[in-house]
């Protein structure tokens, strides 16, 4: 009987942790993306996603495509699972695709060309959001990238409520060891 009620009271925490979560999973943000690998500067434009399926599960996704001498070209798509701890901190695990692409123009002369090394693996991807206050939300990232075009990266974020639906957001990420940035706007719906 000590069991029953034990584990009764545990999945009444659970689902009321799930139930009064406050945090949006359903939005769209974009703005500009800087990755900083090996004496190059990449910059361009990174436009991401999520949708909230249910209450727990979302799809999410992104593109960006950053250039300097190269151009690096980078979308990935999948689910999620979120977790909520309190009214305003959930935690996150998901799977998805990632492609990635790296294309070079080259001249050898007088004859000018483009090599171009691509990749499609599968990633994983977890983190933590926390709505601070009224206004600031904090989170952070990892994810693992398999494939040919393996990596580990890491970032945190803020986002800071501009309007009801619309919050500035400034990302610092890390990816196998380079420093990346991202500076945009969030729109949840």
């Amino acid at each position: 009987m000590k069991t029953a009620l034990r584990n009764l009271a545990l999945t009444s925490l659970l689902v009321s942790g799930v139930a009064n979560a406050e945090l949006n999973y359903s939005y769209v943000e974009g703005g500009l993306g800087v990755l900083s690998p090996s004496g190059q500067t990449y910059v361009g434009p990174d436009v991401r996603g999520s949708f909230a399926v249910t209450d727990d599960i979302f799809v999410y996704g992104g593109l960006r495509f950053l250039t300097d001498d190269t151009d690096y070209t980078n979308w990935h798509l999948g689910a999620g699972y979120r977790f909520a701890i309190d009214e305003q901190t959930d935690v996150w695990a998901g799977a998805n695709l990632e492609y990635q692409e790296i294309k070079a123009k080259h001249c050898f002369w007088g004859t000018c060309g483009t090599a171009k090394a691509d990749d499609t693996a599968i990633a994983i991807r977890g983190g933590v959001r926390h709505q601070l206050n009224q206004d600031i939300e904090v989170g952070g990232t990892a994810r693992l990238v398999t494939g040919d075009f393996d990596y580990f990266g890491i970032n945190g974020h803020v986002r800071y409520k501009l309007m009801d639906n619309l919050s500035a957001k400034g990302e610092l990420d890390i990816q196998d060891g380079d420093l990346g940035i991202f500076a945009g706007v969030t729109y949840f719906f």
